[in-house]
């Protein structure tokens, strides 16, 4: 026995001196999981948090929200928990990350801060299908037939509503990036939601709903009513855990009656392999449109709903079916 007491005791000694950022959590399915805990001892308190953290996940950085009450009672012992975007959880799979939460806590005209710093695990997912690849294309549309009696169009104006849960989408995990002419709009919600009966909002500043496009030589033919309208720009859609990176370039919007379309040139790459390619993307309504103002030159056709055309379908690697509403065109410009 007397030889086994000082082993006992270096044993705990050893279990005491664990910290108790060295726990492993386990993150669930819903991506949401506690951190730490705080104690507002003698009054109740105030706190602050971040609202995102970063947390690395096997060599990729992801941006996790931070959720934490804003008061605690006197005695109370509140936990603080961050949330995995769709992306980050499903890289968080198999793997492990650390997650630091600073909290301020302001007790009176007193204030002190705690570092609330976990690990953090997923369990592996099991084995499932091969992700999804984007399809062929068929082969590039002509471009809309100019009429003889076409004229030459000023003040163009050419903005892009994709669908705003592919937005929410993408941007659970990593930014949209725009450039080469094209602008992202931060709002709450799409200006053409999917489900306009309940459109779904975003805190401040939002998510970039949409995008703007610069013009490009564009023409209107005041005889057949129809429009070549086109922009530049290139706007970049990247998900690098599901294997998206995927760029819709230069729109060209045909206002053609039933048949008026829109038009990207997309370049991809990972399981969105597309190489600089023109595709129809969506089918427009034009819903009556247009409106017609400056003694009869300014034509505008506002919020034009798109469906999904085949190769659309393709684009999204068959998650969305034909027909399917994704998004909104609008263009406007003046005649001579």
């Amino acid at each position: 026995m007397t030889k086994r007491v000082p082993l006992l005791a270096a044993l705990l000694v050893l279990l005491l001196a664990v910290p108790a950022s060295a726990q492993l959590r386990y993150v669930g399915a819903k991506g949401v999981v506690t951190v730490g805990k705080v104690s507002c001892r003698g009054s109740s308190c105030a706190l602050e948090t971040p609202k995102r953290v970063r947390a690395e996940i096997g060599g990729e950085r992801f941006w996790v929200k931070v959720l934490a009450p804003r008061r605690a009672a006197a005695g109370a012992k509140v936990g603080v928990r961050v949330k995995f975007g769709a992306g980050a959880l499903a890289r968080l799979a198999g793997r492990t990350t650390t997650v630091k939460v600073d909290v301020l806590i302001r007790q009176g005209e007193r204030s002190r801060t705690q570092l609330l710093k976990s690990r953090l695990r997923r369990a592996a997912l099991p084995a499932g299908p091969a992700a999804p690849y984007s399809g062929p294309l068929s082969a590039e549309p002509p471009l809309l037939a100019r009429p003889i009696t076409a004229v030459d169009v000023s003040a163009v104006q050419v903005t892009w509503y994709p669908r705003d849960s592919w937005v929410r989408y993408v941007s659970s995990e990593e930014s949209i990036l725009f450039s080469n002419g094209a602008t992202g709009i931060d709002s709450e919600q799409s200006a053409c939601p999917y489900n306009p009966a309940s459109p779904v909002k975003q805190a401040p500043p939002g998510l970039p709903f949409t995008a703007e496009f610069s013009a490009k030589p564009s023409w209107y033919d005041p005889v057949s009513g129809t429009a070549g309208i086109y922009g530049q720009g290139d706007v970049r859609f990247r998900y690098a855990s599901r294997g998206i990176d995927l760029t819709a370039s230069d729109p060209e919007v045909e206002i053609n009656g039933s048949a008026s379309r829109a038009i990207f040139r997309f370049n991809g790459s990972k399981n969105t392999p597309i190489e600089n390619r023109r595709a129809a993307l969506v089918d427009l309504d034009l819903g009556g449109q247009p409106t017609i103002t400056n003694g009869g030159k300014t034509f505008a056709y506002t919020l034009m709903r798109g469906a999904l055309t085949a190769d659309g379908v393709n684009v999204f690697a068959g998650f969305y079916q034909a027909g399917t509403n994704f998004g909104c065109m609008s263009v406007s410009f003046t005649t001579p």
